[in-house]
């Protein structure tokens, strides 16, 4: 379990700079329609691949006994996601900016999007080194009973 947290933690740290990628591609296109064809990359990466990676890494987390603190921040990486899609439509909502008609309120409330972005990449980053010290540090084994090794030794 620990070394597929691991991967998880290395496929959300990819898929969150990929994020980038493809905003730049998004926005350096000419064209409206461009625009909107690159831009599903950006959605259909953020929405689904790093949500659900991350909710498939919190379980995982639990399931290896990777540490509360590794839980709750691929856990948090999953809401932070929820939060990038609710900034656009709750400040929509607030500022009655819409795809078509963006108020300069409404900028502003957009802004909040690349900076919560850069904070699930280094959210990423966090759990990715997290993830390969749980994996390259086995758990420590039980503590033997006394009565076992009394009956180990009285056996050699």
């Amino acid at each position: 379990m620990r070394k597929t947290l691991l991967v998880l933690a290395a496929i959300i740290l990819l898929s969150s700079l990929a994020q980038l990628l493809f905003a730049g591609y998004f926005h350096f296109q000419n064209t409206i329609e461009a625009q909107r064809e690159a831009g599903v990359y950006h959605v259909i990466n953020g929405q689904f691949v790093l949500r659900y990676v991350a909710l498939l890494a919190v379980i995982v987390a639990a399931l290896a006994r990777a540490g509360s603190r590794t839980i709750w921040l691929a856990a948090g990486i999953f809401l932070m996601t929820w939060f990038q899609l609710f900034i656009f439509i709750i400040g929509g909502m607030l500022t009655g900016s819409s795809e078509d008609f963006i108020t300069p309120s409404g900028s502003w409330v957009a802004a909040i999007h690349p900076v919560t972005g850069l904070l699930i990449i280094f959210m990423s980053y966090w759990l990715f080194n997290r993830a390969r010290a749980v994996a390259l540090n086995p758990q420590p084994l039980p503590p033997k009973s006394a009565s076992s090794d009394a009956s180990a030794s009285a056996a050699a």
